[in-house]
């Protein structure tokens, strides 16, 4: 029938079954999820950036650093199969690949002949892992729309970067020509934990011997799902499943969100909320996450310099705690290292103990052996912020954007007096 004939019966069915209470909706075409991908290749190494649109728009993105000697076209590669094994792992049976390398995408699609022998090794195992999918396109798009894969594969071999958002960097130890490769992000031993007898009952169906706690994993199994990785995954009714983390990891993930190189220094409630937005789950995430210990963790930064006051003074040292937000700030004639050896003695400890964490910037004041031997000397541990970050010192940087703001209305008074 012409289309227009088929539309006119669809409506007239559509009129009639309506009677019967009976809604009649078209079907929708069935989306797969898009990859981007892109290799990256440079003195500092070879790395792979993955960007994942699923159907509802959600986006995941994944930087590895390739721990071997690649050329780009074979970045290029290993990026698609690593882009294809990512929606494997997610039990996806439909894709759409999409790279910037018009000879690897070429050769996939059968335009250009693979004439070197490693390219004929990757393609033969780029088709053999797309031939497991019920449905695959891999189409070349322009270097400037893959914008997006291409900064977190630039990401892998470069310190400095200016992505937004916080991006799990894994390595790729060996090539995907010798196999399974070995992903490493990191290695903890545990025991037992709250997920085992949830993910016997799913692989086996077995269920604890205790009634109580076999009828608590029996109402409690449906929420979590199962992996062809053996690793359990708590449903999601409006986002994407979440990893759940063994007991024992928990405190070494929240370290790293809280205050490694890519840490924000949050509170309790952002930080657990935070740690669910990069898909992580454990049960009471709130109540692991809060930090209960007033005066135990200050932001340490310079404001200056002003004009010279009273004394000579010209800088301001402000300390602020994370946890009450309390302010302690001392003008100063010179930053030196021995001025904040001075300020956190008798500002900070004297006052409210002695601190179990301090975040700097990477001022010389803050980073000299002198400084750092007598926070040691004390049992204060340091952090920094980078110069590539500084918002990992967001805390103290809040601050003084008040103080500012405070100075500017009494200054604005005083007409140069």
């Amino acid at each position: 029938m012409r289309k227009s004939d088929y539309t006119g019966l669809v409506a007239k069915w559509g009129t009639r079954v309506g009677a019967y209470d009976v809604k009649y909706i078209p079907r929708t075409a069935i989306k797969g999820q898009e990859v981007y991908t892109d290799g990256a290749f440079n003195r500092n190494g070879a790395g792979i950036g993955i960007v994942l649109i699923t159907p509802e728009k959600l986006v995941m993105e994944k930087s590895l650093r390739l721990g071997f000697v690649a050329t780009n076209n074979e970045a290029e590669y290993e990026a698609l199969l690593a882009g294809a094994q990512m929606v494997r792992h997610l039990g996806e049976e439909i894709v759409e690949l999409y790279c910037d390398s018009r000879l690897v995408v070429g050769q996939v699609n059968r335009e250009f002949e693979a004439r070197d022998e490693r390219m004929k090794k990757y393609l033969d195992r780029v088709k053999g892992v797309l031939g497991t999918f019920k449905s695959f396109k891999v189409r070349q798009i322009p270097r400037g729309q893959n914008a997006h894969a291409d900064s977190l594969a630039m990401l892998a071999t470069s310190l400095g970067s200016k992505l937004p958002r916080t991006v799990m960097v894994e390595d790729l130890m060996t090539s995907s020509l010798t196999g399974i490769p070995a992903v490493g992000v990191h290695n903890i031993h545990v025991g037992l934990s709250w997920m085992d007898p949830i993910m016997t009952f799913l692989k086996h169906g077995m269920l604890p011997e205790d009634k109580v706690e076999a009828e608590k994993v029996r109402r409690s199994a449906p929420c979590y799902w199962l992996s062809r990785e053996h690793k359990l995954y708590k449903r999601s009714y409006s986002g994407p499943y979440l990893l759940c983390v063994h007991p024992e990891a928990v405190e070494p993930l929240l370290e790293e969100l809280h205050e490694e190189i890519c840490g924000s220094h949050t509170g309790g409630r952002s930080l657990a909320h935070r740690a669910m937005t990069q898909g992580y789950w454990w049960p009471n995430m709130q109540k692991a996450s809060q930090d209960p210990w007033p005066f135990a963790k200050w932001g340490l930064d310079i404001v200056g310099p002003f004009p010279r006051a009273t004394g000579n003074r010209r800088w301001l040292l402000v300390g602020t705690d994370y946890f009450t937000k309390w302010v302690e700030a001392k003008p100063l004639a010179n930053i030196r290292d021995a001025d904040a050896k001075k300020f956190i003695w008798k500002d900070i400890v004297t006052r409210f103990g002695v601190p179990h964490t301090l975040i700097f910037d990477n001022g010389l004041q803050f980073d000299s052996k002198v400084f750092r031997r007598y926070c040691g000397d004390l049992g204060i541990r340091n952090g920094y912020s980078t110069p590539a970050y500084p918002q990992g010192n967001g805390q103290a940087e809040a601050t003084d954007k008040v103080i500012l703001a405070g100075l500017k209305k009494r200054l604005d008074d005083a007409k140069g007096r």
